[in-house]
């Protein structure tokens, strides 16, 4: 290459002239068209960074594609809306279980609350663990109300598995309180029963005869004392709501056991079933009570399955009333199911209305059993927290639910088993009985043959109408990536895909 080739690819006037060339990757004759060139490449870097940069926030937090991020099932549309957002904002399964738990306490306080108790299972379908965290009443000087546990095991939860503050999960609640408590039909069924006539405590009282002069979808004031006493559980936890129990109830409950209560925790109990695995809680609650049914059951024809699962609850005896409360059950991205049953015992527990603005379970009057017997342990309790997993196949089907009484939950697993994964929706509609010795009551009897009601009443099984509110289950199933939520018909739920 000669001097003057060398000088004519080298010199300024191809790549750095004021006046640039048609070789200058940013050519332009005059000034005025090198600014706009400038602004419109300076205008397409920002637009595809900020481009960039939504796809991101998208992919992280945004609404599933092909792959759910998670679901919330629960009794409360608003309390299943804040669980997945909770999971929007990055928590996880339990964050969003303990979120709408809460939520769910305030604005359904007739079946769970700060006064109840119940049981947590949290597995983790990636490594098959599981952990039950049992929140059972325990026992104190009053013959029927238990030290509840109900703040102190979601509290436990949220140090053990949760990802966002506690201030966030407790956050909606507190809204919640302040906005008013929308009367729903289980509200309103509540009262209509006889048990309500028999309240003596004050404070109930006057909160139910606002209720009674309301009518549906209605917002009435929450009770008093609720927003102040969630507001300080919020920014101190547990201790102080703990502190401030002792001194209310010390009439009540024995302020050292109130002070000294702890959660526990325990690995979950698993068991084969067909063809699934079968993951619930431990000792003290529904969980061994459902493992034990299962193996005695007979699976042959299905009036012959009722009639062997009816005979299997008889062994339960006299001793054991109707347990109620409220179930959630959640999943998030990495596979973590939790599922959650808080209650009061039974409908309005007690019937009494604290200062503080929520009412203390009866959970050692629904087991006379444990009402006679002065025990250092944890109040029995029916709660059935359950999953089912597909054996041999880890993205096969995967069930997240459970029941307040284990009666309840044990045919809602079965009719979820024997039920194609297509048509999961039709466990909605399918009655249940609620079994106490030869006493059975049946949800929408109209819809059970005259065959089945014979065959009953053969066995020396005495039938009526359940009571009103039924109780309700909210499930979850997952089959490889896909799933579905649903809240159960019985109640005023829905449930979210996120």
């Amino acid at each position: 290459m000669d001097e003057d080739t060398i000088d004519k690819f080298s010199s300024q006037s191809v790549y750095y002239d004021h006046d640039g060339s048609e070789k200058t990757p940013l050519y332009a004759k005059n000034s005025n068209e090198k600014a706009l060139l400038k602004l419109i490449v300076g205008f397409c870097m920002v637009f595809c960074i900020g481009l960039l940069f939504i796809l991101l926030i998208q992919i992280h937090y945004g609404s599933k594609q092909l792959v759910p991020h998670g679901n919330v099932a629960s009794d409360n549309d608003q309390c299943s809306q804040h669980g997945i957002n909770v999971l929007k904002i990055g928590g996880n399964a339990v964050d969003a279980a303990i979120t709408a738990a809460l939520c769910n306490s305030v604005v359904l306080l007739h079946l769970s609350g700060l006064g109840g108790s119940g049981v947590i299972v949290v597995y983790d379908h990636r490594t098959g663990i599981g952990n039950t965290i049992d929140f059972r009443a325990t026992h104190s000087s009053h013959n029927t109300i238990g030290v509840p546990g109900f703040l102190a095991g979601l509290f436990h939860a949220h140090i053990k598995y949760g990802i966002l503050p506690w201030e966030t999960l407790v956050e909606p609640s507190i809204n919640l309180a302040k906005k008013g408590i929308t009367v729903t039909n289980s509200l309103l069924e509540a009262i209509d029963q006889n048990t309500t006539k028999l309240v003596e405590d004050e404070n109930l009282k006057r909160w139910l005869s606002t209720i009674s002069n309301s009518s549906l979808g209605q917002i009435v004031k929450s009770p008093n004392g609720l927003i102040e006493t969630l507001t300080s559980i919020s920014l101190n936890g547990p201790i102080e709501f703990y502190k401030d129990m002792s001194r209310e109830l010390k009439s009540i409950l024995k302020p050292d056991d109130v002070i000294s209560y702890q959660p526990l925790i325990l690995p979950v109990l698993k068991q084969n079933f067909m063809n699934y695995c079968i993951i619930t809680s431990n000792k003290g609650t529904g969980g061994p009570i459902l493992l034990d049914v299962l193996s005695k059951m007979n699976n042959t024809k299905k009036y012959l399955e009722d009639l062997s699962l009816l005979n299997s609850f008889k062994s339960l005896g006299v001793n054991w009333n109707q347990n109620s409360g409220l179930q959630v059950s959640t999943t998030d991205a990495f596979d973590l199911y939790v599922t959650i049953i808080s209650g009061l015992g039974s409908v309005f527990g007690s019937r009494i209305l604290t200062n503080s603005g929520y009412i203390l379970n009866n959970a050692l009057g629904l087991n006379l059993k444990d009402r006679m017997i002065n025990q250092t342990e944890r109040v029995t309790s029916l709660h059935l927290p359950v999953v089912a997993v597909e054996t041999g196949n880890i993205c096969g089907r995967r069930l997240i639910s459970g029941a307040a009484d284990v009666r309840d939950g044990t045919q809602l697993l079965l009719s979820m088993l024997k039920t194609d994964p297509q048509n999961i929706l039709s466990v909605n509609n399918i009655p249940r009985f609620h079994l106490k010795n030869n006493d059975v009551e049946i949800e929408y009897p109209n819809n059970i043959t005259k065959q089945f009601s014979k065959l009953l009443s053969n066995f020396g099984f005495s039938l009526s109408e359940a009571t009103l509110p039924y109780p309700t289950s909210n499930i979850i199933q997952k089959v490889g990536d896909r799933s579905v939520a649903f809240s159960d018909s019985r109640g005023s739920g829905k449930s979210y895909t996120l």
